[in-house]
């Protein structure tokens, strides 16, 4: 089992502690407020109060036996900017820490920190992808190379199987699923649908109107594609 320390229970870290536990980790809940460690003691596997800026605090928690330190302390840009060097300096395995700004962004990346978010951009940029498509649905990072999106079919796609589509050759995107919308009749007499998955879809599945596509690729591979759907409707 991973070991993570997670530090600044601020909203995001302490939403990054929480679904680490729910994932089956261990978490370690450090922060310099104890009125924020008290609210979430009892919901992770450790929590400390202390000051992650000074060596000897971050030394009496054993840091150096975590597998990935998360550093999301926000306002205070001093404090993130310690916190990494001195986690660096203890040799933790994996630091992942967030970025209030660019500037912040290319220091941390000085540093050396591993994996650096910012999580305002990136659920911006999210929620303008999905507004601004009329296909998209759901899109969400899986890692830094593979992102995961539901696509509503468009209408040159219909009556066509996967192997004709070919989308793996021509833009580099996986379709891992197809969402199948089929109708039946209810007691009462409506003319109603239910949602079949088919999750193993095979090359000579067709695909049938207002079906959703479940694709897996590159950022740039599902824009691309994306917008040659939009450019060709």
């Amino acid at each position: 089992m991973q070991q993570f320390a997670v530090f600044g229970l601020g909203a995001f870290g302490m939403s990054v502690a929480r679904n680490l536990m729910h994932e089956g980790m261990e978490v370690i809940a450090v922060d310099s407020v104890e009125s924020n460690i008290e609210m979430i003691k009892n919901e992770v596997t450790r929590a400390a109060v202390l000051d992650s800026t000074k060596e000897e605090a971050l030394k009496a928690i054993d840091i150096g036996q975590v597998d990935c330190a998360v550093v999301c302390i926000g306002a205070d840009l001093e404090a993130s900017i310690l916190t990494a060097l001195l986690l660096k300096k203890l040799e933790v395995p994996r630091i992942v820490a967030r970025a209030n700004s660019q500037d912040h962004r290319q220091i941390l990346a000085l540093i050396g920190v591993d994996e650096i978010v910012l999580p305002e951009d990136e659920m911006g940029m999210r929620l303008a992808r999905r507004l601004s498509s009329t296909h998209i649905l759901h899109h969400l990072d899986i890692s830094e190379e593979h992102t995961i999106a539901e696509v509503i079919a468009p209408g040159k796609f219909v009556g066509q199987s996967l192997r004709e589509l070919n989308l793996r050759s021509r833009y580099g995107v996986n379709i891992v699923g197809i969402k199948k919308k089929i109708p039946y009749v209810s007691g009462e007499g409506e003319n109603l649908y239910q949602e079949r998955y088919n999750d193993f879809p095979s090359p000579e599945d067709v695909i049938d109107q207002d079906d959703v596509l479940v694709m897996v690729g590159s950022e740039r591979a599902i824009t691309e594609l994306e917008r040659d759907i939009e450019r060709e409707e």
